[in-house]
């Protein structure tokens, strides 16, 4: 056997020097954890010691939040600087919804604020629960607190967790009750609204939680009044106690919003077609009505009004559950409930004899007849295989008559004619089915919406073959099984069937008529204000024409002015008294059936002075009988306001027996 050595003759498992190479190793190790644990405590002691005062505060600062705060809003102004939205700060309680989330001490909670507030558990659970809020957001369950309430939240913070006192932007309306509809209302951004194209990509950006606006002018010149909202770097602990507090960008305010209405002739436009609602409702169910006021040379609105209405007050905080009852209920007609619906630009029905100068403009811009033809005014038109007969709204005879003839004593048979001419050459029943009729409807603005400058316009309907057919294929119903017949055509030339209209279009196609034929996008914002000066101009854009000629246009006016002051006009009674001498009035009443229920749309659009208009104004109410008994009564008071005639006479409620 060949014995084991180590250099240097060390024996066996020893060094050179003698020592063992595991207590080397061991020792070596040692020396390690000895200067590890030495540097860790020189360490500790200079951050604990020598630098405890810097990483205090740096242990506080521990976390950073951006705390968005909502610019001040734009005012909103009438077209004489009259204030007619504005804001105003409302002392408000709030809870976090994320605090007070345990049933027993959400009902503490109540119980508590109940009291101090004096209102009731059911009407702060209501707040608290409202759904149109942000669950990540206090919500507001208090406006206009009283400051002993509001300091008593403040001092006594343990016995309110998670309620908190706060000054919140609201809306105010200086004008009092007017213009609710198409004014609109804020409220907390949707999550659909951040994804819409309106909102989506706007500088500055919109953020979950934003005051924007959510229905009417306030929503369509949002981006205008909403202002840049201003920034603050907040510093604060885990205590949320704020250490430090920087403002890194600066709010702007919102630019303020001049309309084109003016304050007064709103007011006048609400109360002739409250008073003449009410006035119906003597004899019919009356439940709703509209009203419009437009400068016929430039397409801007001048008065709105829609009944039933409410105080725009009631939605200075924004839409919450509280407001439900302005959906539900209140009016004659238990289907019509919606007084937050602008019934000028998004209700409408057939409109009766007012429509007569469209279907007259379409037979002239067709060529089925020029402006000086004459046609006979019989009792009765027949027309059609079947015979069918269509009657006149007199048994009488009145011979051979104009178009101006035809319309100051609204003749159906005249219109019948036309109708039935149009149809046999190209109605989808008798004719070729290119429906030239359906198609000059379309060309003067109906069946489309007139793009006024608010959201939820509707379009109406022209009836024709396509929408009969898509129609009794999604529905059904009597009638479906024959299709288009061509009575349809010819009960749709004095405004009757499934022809829907609305009252900003019918006054839209009237001014046409009084400034040479052009068609307007009508307007109701004019210009965009900051501190004062105009930054942008609004203008109302010219979307069509009529297609007539000036003579043509000359013979439907003087028709229009007999009207209201030939012998036989249809309007006359109703302006029985008024001074015509001094402001000449000109119009035509529209009496729209409702099936059988001789309840009726009654329709007036006119203008004035007729010589050289200034106003047009359209008139609908529904269910309220005749045009010229209900509808003429109300343009003649709003007639009355705008010339300061009021004082002088007394508005008639006319009796017409045909519209």
């Amino acid at each position: 056997m060949v014995n084991s050595f180590s250099p240097m003759g060390a024996p066996p498992g020893k060094n050179p020097f003698g020592m063992d190479r595991v207590l080397l190793r061991l020792a070596v190790l040692g020396v390690l954890i000895v200067v590890a644990f030495v540097a860790l405590f020189s360490r500790l002691w200079f951050l604990q010691v020598l630098a405890s005062d810097d990483y205090t505060d740096l242990a506080q600062e521990n976390r950073i939040r951006f705390v968005y705060s909502e610019p001040s809003r734009g005012r909103i102004l009438d077209r004489n600087g009259k204030v007619i939205v504005q804001n105003r700060l409302s002392l408000a309680v709030t809870v976090d919804r994320q605090i007070v989330d345990e049933p027993s001490e959400r009902n503490k909670t109540l119980r508590q604020l109940s009291k101090l507030l004096e209102m009731s558990t059911k009407d702060l659970r209501d707040a608290l629960n409202d759904i149109t809020v942000s669950p990540y957001k206090p919500v507001a369950v208090a406006y206009d607190v009283n400051m002993n309430a509001a300091n008593t939240i403040r001092e006594n913070g343990e016995d309110y967790p998670g309620v908190y006192v706060e000054r919140l932007p609201v809306r105010e309306y200086p004008q009092g009750k007017i213009a609710a509809q198409f004014l609109g209302y804020v409220g907390e951004i949707s999550p659909e609204d951040l994804e819409s194209s309106y909102f989506k990509g706007a500088k500055p950006a919109y953020r979950a939680g934003d005051i924007v606006g959510r229905s009417g002018l306030e929503r369509y010149y949002d981006r205008s009044l909403r202002g840049t909202p201003s920034i603050d770097k907040v510093i604060v602990n885990s205590a949320s106690n704020v250490i430090r507090s920087d403002r890194v960008q600066v709010g702007v305010p919102g630019n303020d919003l001049m309309l084109s209405i003016d304050a007064r002739i709103q007011r006048i436009a609400e109360d002739a077609l409250e008073s003449g609602i009410q006035a119906a409702r003597a004899s019919y169910l009356a439940p709703w009505g509209a009203a419009v006021v437009m400068d016929p040379n430039t397409g801007q609105v001048i008065a709105s009004a829609s009944n039933p209405t409410f105080d725009p007050a009631i939605l200075a905080d924004g839409f919450s559950n509280k407001d439900q009852k302005l959906l539900e209920g209140g009016t004659p007609d238990d289907t019509i409930d919606d007084a937050m619906l602008n019934r000028v630009t998004s209700e409408g029905g057939p409109p009766g004899s007012s429509f007569k100068v469209v279907t007259a403009g379409a037979a002239i811009f067709n060529d089925i007849i020029d402006p000086y033809d004459s046609l006979d005014c019989n009792p009765t038109f027949t027309y059609g295989v079947d015979n069918q007969i269509f009657a006149n709204w007199t048994s009488v005879d009145m011979g051979l008559m104009s178009l101006a003839r035809s319309l100051e004593v609204s003749c159906d048979t005249y219109y019948y004619q036309l109708g039935a001419m149009m149809e046999d050459r190209w109605g989808a029943g008798n004719g070729d089915g290119t429906e030239r009729f359906q198609d000059y409807m379309r060309k003067v603005g109906f069946d489309a919406p007139t793009g006024i400058d608010l959201p939820g316009e509707s379009g109406g309907n022209v009836a024709d073959k396509e929408w009969l057919d898509q129609y009794c294929d999604e529905v059904g119903g009597i009638g479906c099984e024959y299709g288009w017949l061509p009575g349809y055509t010819v009960n749709m030339s004095i405004g009757q069937g499934d022809l829907v209209v609305t009252p900003m279009q019918m006054a839209n196609v009237y001014a046409a008529i009084v400034n040479g034929g052009k068609l307007y996008e009508p307007r109701i914002g004019m210009s965009v204000l900051r501190d004062g000066e105009e930054v942008k101009s609004i203008e109302s854009e010219v979307s069509g024409n009529l297609g007539l000629d000036a003579t043509t246009l000359e013979v439907m006016r003087t028709g229009l002015e007999d009207v209201v002051s030939g012998d036989e006009g249809t309007g006359g009674s109703a302006f029985a008294g008024f001074p015509l001498d001094r402001v000449q009035v000109a119009g035509k009443t529209g009496t729209a059936e409702i099936g059988e229920t001789g309840r009726n749309f009654a329709w007036f659009v006119s203008y004035a002075p007729a010589d050289n208009p200034e106003y047009v104004i359209a008139v609908c109410l529904y269910q309220a009988g005749h045009g010229g008994e209900s509808a003429a009564p109300v343009a003649r008071q709003i007639f009355e306001g705008i010339y300061n005639l009021d004082k002088e006479t007394t508005v008639t409620l006319g009796q017409d027996e045909s519209d």
